[in-house]
């Protein structure tokens, strides 16, 4: 409902950081900074974020700089430089799957933490692989993120293998 100005801020994964990122990807700065050629600019470090209690998050991967390589793949791939734009306000909402391997989620779980679990993204589909853990489900602070409702879509449905759900960063870098 809000406007979204903001939400989405440029970083760089350096160019030693030997893994493949996707849209969707939730990242964590590192604390180091880059200057990106083309503008002279520095950017702060983001690298793939690490599933789990305690861990925090910055945003997810949103888009790509265009490059050679980004636009023949379609992904960010392992060590190259990579301008990324990231969904870093701490008040956006994201849609994220639950993994189905366990009880699903249900409508009575709105308002509860849960981690995520990491998954390889897809080269075909160039989409993350991460998803909800939703074994993790529960009151406990320090979990990643927060449940806030059930995507309101025909095709989704809540306590189903591979609902979706509408969550919020619980554990937000950027959160004061």
């Amino acid at each position: 409902g809000s406007v979204y100005y903001g939400a989405v801020n440029t970083y760089l994964m350096a160019r030693d950081y030997a893994v493949n990122v996707f849209i969707g990807d939730p990242v964590v700065v590192s604390g180091a900074s880059l200057t990106w050629t083309p503008d002279g600019m520095i950017y702060p470090v983001v690298e793939v974020a690490t599933a789990g209690a305690t861990n925090q998050l910055t945003g997810a991967i949103m888009g790509f700089e265009p490059n050679a390589s980004i636009v023949s793949l379609g992904y960010g791939a392992a060590s190259t430089l990579r301008k990324v734009y990231v969904a870093d306000d701490p008040n956006v909402l994201f849609e994220v799957q639950g993994d189905g391997l366990v009880t699903p989620i249900a409508v009575a779980s709105i308002g509860l933490n849960i981690n995520l679990v990491s998954g390889t993204g897809s080269t075909y589909y160039k989409k993350s692989g991460w998803a909800l853990n939703e074994d993790s489900l529960g009151s406990d602070a320090t979990y990643q993120m927060t449940i806030r409702n059930i995507v309101p879509r025909l095709n989704n449905e809540s306590a189903v293998a591979y609902g979706k759900y509408l969550c919020s960063i619980n554990l937000h870098t950027n959160r004061v």
